[in-house]
C-alpha cells in the first residue's frame, strides 16, 4: 500500500501537480509606497532655489492573498508561470524647468526571508532589483532614518526620447517617499514639508 502511495505521489508530481511559489510584501515593505495617493503634489526647493513639482499619477499593489503553494492565485499556466511575488509601485510626473520626465518607483521581495528590492525610472537614469541598503540620511540639520541612496554609478543611462536632466542621485525615504536628488550641476532638490 505505501508503495502504491509513493507512485500516486510521484505520478501526480510529474504530471504537472499545479503549485504557485509565492511571496507576500509585508505591511513594513509597503510602508515605502502607500504614503503616497493618486494626484498627491509635492515640492522640492533646490539649494538653488528654484522649485520642482512631482506629480503622483498611478499607484498599484499587487500582492497574493495567501501563500498556499496549491493556490493558482497569480499564475499563467498558458505561459507556463508558477511564480507570483508581491510588488508595488508608484509612477510619477516630474516638472522640472519647462521640461515634464516620468519617475517610476518599485518594490519587490522574491524571497520570503531575503531582501527588499527597488527598481526605479528616474528621468533618463534606471536601476534594477538593487537590494536597499537602509541607511540614515541627514536633511537640513534633521535626521531621517529608513533611507537609501542611489547614485548614477548604480544605474544604467536610458536611451529614449526624454530630455536630460543630468541627474546624480536619488534619496528614497520609507517613511515620506522620494526625499532628495540632486543634479550634476550641483543643484540639490529636497522635498518641501
Amino acid at each position: 500500500m505505501k508503495y502504491l502511495q509513493l507512485l500516486m505521489i510521484l505520478l501526480l508530481s510529474s504530471c504537472g501537480l499545479p503549485y504557485c511559489h509565492k511571496v507576500q510584501l509585508t505591511e513594513d515593505d509597503l510602508k515605502w509606497i502607500n504614503h503616497y495617493n493618486v494626484n498627491d503634489t509635492m515640492l522640492f526647493r533646490s539649494n538653488k532655489n528654484s522649485i520642482d513639482t512631482i506629480i503622483v499619477k498611478d499607484i498599484q499593489v499587487r500582492n497574493p492573498k495567501n501563500t498556499n503553494i496549491f493556490d493558482t492565485e497569480g499564475q499563467n499556466w498558458m505561459e507556463g508561470d508558477n511564480e507570483y511575488y508581491g510588488f508595488a509601485y508608484v509612477d510619477m510626473t516630474l516638472r522640472h524647468s519647462a521640461d515634464s520626465f516620468l519617475i517610476s518607483f518599485e518594490i519587490k521581495r522574491i524571497d520570503k526571508n531575503g531582501p527588499l528590492i527597488s527598481s526605479c525610472n528616474f528621468c533618463e537614469w534606471s536601476w534594477l532589483k538593487i537590494k536597499m541598503d537602509i541607511k540614515p540620511f541627514i536633511l537640513l540639520n534633521r535626521k531621517y532614518e529608513d533611507c537609501f541612496c542611489v547614485d548614477t554609478n548604480e544605474m544604467e543611462r536610458n536611451s529614449g526620447d526624454q530630455p536630460i536632466i543630468n541627474l546624480r542621485n536619488v534619496v528614497w525615504n520609507k517613511n515620506i517617499g522620494l526625499l532628495q536628488y540632486s543634479l550634476n550641476d550641483g543643484s540639490i532638490y529636497s522635498i518641501i514639508k
